[in-house]
């Protein structure tokens, strides 16, 4: 009987661990493959539950199909946690703050008190009029004298501010929000760093095409992005509403960026939701690092905002070519 009982239990937690194994791979053409991707974390567990149990039970073949879905799982997974590379040149650190300000909800104050403590770069979106006077009355404009900002109703702002010169600045239009690009003169640094504050489409709980559209869209910013960056740094702060276990997010990586989450070895980087009596699930924030190395990555809470911010520090190499 106990046998039975672990063949039915270790099978089923097995198929579980497979189905999660398999979402992150899977195209996201709706709300229901969505939703097992972003649950394929919380799902993999299943996995080395399902090996134990199938081993109490002598079942020794979906034992070893176990053994392998864990060992998949692992390398999927562990790597999130180990550090991030050696940086090979010289570099400037530089200390990246994302943060969505929940249509401007979040509290001002609190805002650039921790903008001021911990950045040099910091990245805004769902930005409204009244959160950016709002944040210039708290002292942003004093702590960071170079911003570029574009306030718009509702989940329609997005602003960056920094406290090294800002040279060249561009909005980025065709996506259902839009994006900031700015290129960035950092001490020290011989090429100039590009800086993209970017929000992507939510696909919940809206109709999923608009998110799709701009996901499929991204790549090319992206591309071009780094074409023109040249041999310089790129980064791309924001809310992508998108997580690492989806298939499209990790197809941006494809453009020769790397996500600073996983890079770091920040772990989960689990952003939303920021408030309420749920602790963050999910990472849906991002920074997204080219031709730089993401040191450390964690996210911050933020009074008022439905997101926990997302903060990084970015070695910036002094000179790329030279290696």
């Amino acid at each position: 009987m106990m046998r039975i009982l672990a063949t039915v239990s270790g099978g089923g937690a097995l198929a579980v661990a497979v189905v999660a194994l398999v979402a992150r791979y899977l195209p996201i053409t709706s709300h229901a493959t969505m939703i097992l991707a972003v649950a394929a974390p919380f799902l993999s567990v299943a996995a080395p539950v399902a090996m134990v149990v199938l081993a109490l039970g002598r079942r020794w073949v979906l034992t070893l199909v176990a053994v392998v879905v864990t060992v998949a799982t692992l390398w999927i997974y562990v790597p999130r946690y180990l550090g991030p590379p050696t940086a090979p040149n010289p570099a400037v650190d530089v200390r990246v703050l994302t943060a969505n300000l929940a249509k401007g909800q979040a509290d001002s104050q609190a805002f650039v008190a921790l903008a001021d403590a911990a950045a040099d770069v910091v990245a805004v979106q769902e930005m409204t009029q009244e959160a950016a006077d709002g944040l210039s009355a708290a002292g942003m404009n004093t702590a960071f004298p170079y911003r570029v900002v574009l306030p718009a109703p509702q989940a329609s702002g997005i602003g960056i501010w920094s406290r090294h010169p800002i040279v060249h600045s561009g909005r980025i239009d065709g996506y259902s929000l839009p994006m900031l690009g700015t290129r960035i003169r950092i001490p020290g640094v011989v090429v100039d760093t590009t800086v993209l504050s970017v929000h992507l489409a939510a696909p919940w709980p809206q109709p999923i095409d608009y998110w799709r559209r701009d996901l499929a869209a991204f790549p090319e910013t992206l591309r071009d992005m780094a074409e023109r960056a040249g041999a310089g740094a790129v980064i791309v702060a924001g809310d992508f509403n998108t997580t690492v276990d989806m298939a499209p997010f990790r197809e941006l990586l494809e453009q020769g960026y790397d996500d600073a989450g996983v890079q770091a070895g920040g772990g989960a980087a689990r952003t939303y939701p920021g408030r309420g009596m749920i602790p963050p699930l999910i990472g849906i924030d991002h920074i997204l690092v080219r031709n730089a190395t993401a040191a450390t990555v964690h996210a911050v809470a933020v009074p008022g905002a439905d997101h926990r911010a997302l903060h990084a520090t970015v070695r910036v190499p002094v000179d790329i070519t030279a290696s």
